[in-house]
Parts: structure tokens; sequence; C-alpha cells
């Protein structure tokens, strides 16, 4: 069994994770600004910019996975909790892998099939800080009992959860559904292969924990699956019991509401990752938005 320090437990990613690691049978401390009613693990309440409460505890753990962060697109949240603040959590990493989760906005508008080759360009203080994460991570210098550092490129969370960006961007668009806007395009291209990649909660977690074991270091996309922004809208609203509404902006009805929808096609490439760790995705789009519609009733 091994101790594991694990950052954002009671958010959207960090809830599916602490399960994952207590039913592999590790031992977590978790560091949680606000929830501190956390069951199966210890608890330390602070930020992660609050060094001085958690640093020892880290130093002895066997492992450090760091979901936290501010979700801000702010300078200053961005620079003295997510930038800072990993700098900490890496002075006083020891042992064990680090492993660190980035988003694959960091790529900017997608132009392509997205590798980790691709070059990034953050366009918000939210991107720039995962951007400088990353880096970090990546020119951390190597030290005895150390494993090594990786950091996970994540799509949209699919799935129920605590609250947040993955989340709320599916309680976004259902609330469009809802209320009958007109979900807008600018093309009939766009309109039929504009969308994203995603990953639900328990491939989240088992992808995540799977990289606890990994011997090679790196910054890796992860995803489960792609869907185009119609179907993922045709099947919540199917779900709820909605007729979503589709229309090119150019013939949009005078008065209208509408939402315009991202027009590119933010598909990345997750091999270089699955063929690492041997992972395979096992939740569907069907499943996760099942899921997701259980829980709000």
């Amino acid at each position: 069994m091994s101790k594991i320090f694990l950052t954002g437990a009671s958010g959207n990613l960090g809830r599916p994770v602490l399960a994952e690691l207590l039913s592999r049978g590790h031992e977590v401390i978790a560091l949680a600004n606000k929830d501190k009613d956390l069951k199966g693990c210890g608890v330390i309440q602070a930020r992660i910019s609050e060094v001085s409460k958690y640093a020892g505890v880290l130093a002895g753990c066997d492992g450090v996975i760091h979901l936290a962060s501010t979700m801000s697109a702010d300078r200053n949240p961005a620079i003295s909790e997510d930038i800072t603040g990993t700098g900490h959590m890496l002075d006083n990493w020891r042992k064990g892998n680090f492993i660190y989760a980035s988003t694959q906005t960091v790529y900017g508008i997608p132009r392509g099939p997205l590798t980790e080759d691709h070059p990034i360009s953050p366009m918000c203080w939210y991107d720039i800080a995962k951007a400088c994460c990353e880096d970090q991570l990546t020119i951390e210098p190597p030290r005895p009992g150390r494993g090594v550092g990786i950091a996970l490129r994540l799509p949209p969370f699919f799935g129920p959860g605590a609250g947040g960006r993955g989340v709320q961007f599916l309680e976004n668009i259902y609330a469009h559904c809802v209320k009958g806007h007109v979900f807008a395009f600018e093309s009939e291209r766009a309109l039929e292969t504009a969308g994203t990649s995603f990953v639900g909660p328990a491939d989240l977690a088992r992808a995540v924990s799977d990289s606890l074991e990994l011997k090679t270091g790196g910054t890796y996309n992860l995803s489960c699956g792609f869907c185009t922004w119609r179907d993922l809208i045709g099947e919540l609203g199917r779900r709820g019991g909605f007729v979503p509404r589709f229309s090119l902006l150019t013939g949009l009805p005078a008065g209208c509401h509408y939402v315009r929808m991202p027009q590119s096609v933010s598909f990345v490439d997750a091999s270089r990752f699955s063929e690492l760790a041997g992972f395979s995705a096992r939740q569907g789009l069907g499943e996760l938005l099942d899921a997701f519609i259980l829980a709000r009733a």
C-alpha cells in the first residue's frame, strides 16, 4: 500500500480519483481548500500556496497527484496559487511519481488533430498557468528516490461531479436546451464536424491512478472519445425530453435567443499515453450523459 498526496480531492476530478485510489488500497492524504468532509482519507485544509501547512506530509508520501486549480483566467490567482503553489509542491516532492492535471486548451484554437508535438498557444491566464506548471514539472531535476513527472492534458469532463468547469459545461448546454435556445454555427461544415474530445469520471480515475506506476515521464494527451456538438446536444436533449434547435448564424430568425457554439474540432490524439500505460476507455458518451441526467434528478 502506498501513501498518496492528492490535491483537489473535493472537486469534479478529485472525487472519482479519490474513490479509485482507495479502492486500490492506497492511503490518501487530501489537500482541500474548503471541503473537509472527505471519507476514507486524511485531510489537510489549506490552499496550495500555503506550503508550510503541508510540506512535511507531502515529502513523506509515496506519490503526488495534483488536480487542484483556481480555474481562474485572472493573472494574480493564476500566478500566486496555480504556478507558485505548484512550484512549492515540486520543491517538497521526494518519492514516487508526480501526476499533474493539465488541459487540452493549452493548444489554443485547434488546427487539426492534436498530438503532444503540436505547438501550444495559451489564450488566457488559466491556460498560461497550466503550461507553466507543465514546464516546471518537465525541467524539475531528478533526485534519488523520486519517480517521474507526468502531465496529463485533459479534455472536458463529462459526468456528474461536485461542480466546476466540467459539470458546468454540460449544465450550460442542458440549460439552453430547456429554454429552447438555438445552437448556432457559422457553416454547414461546422455544424456537422465541430466538437471536442472528452473524458468520463471512471476512465479519468483509472488513467490518473495508472500513471502512478509509469516509468517514463512526460506530457501526454488523455481522451476517451470524441463527439460533435450536434451529437452531444442531440443526445442530451433526447435524454432530457427536449428537441434541440440548430441553425446557421446567417439563418437565425430575428430576435431569437441563441448560443454560438465553438466552431473548432478539438480532437486530441491520446495514442501515446494509451500505448505507454496500456490504457483504453470504458465509458461511452451515452453512459456519461445518462449519469449526468440521473445526477441532476
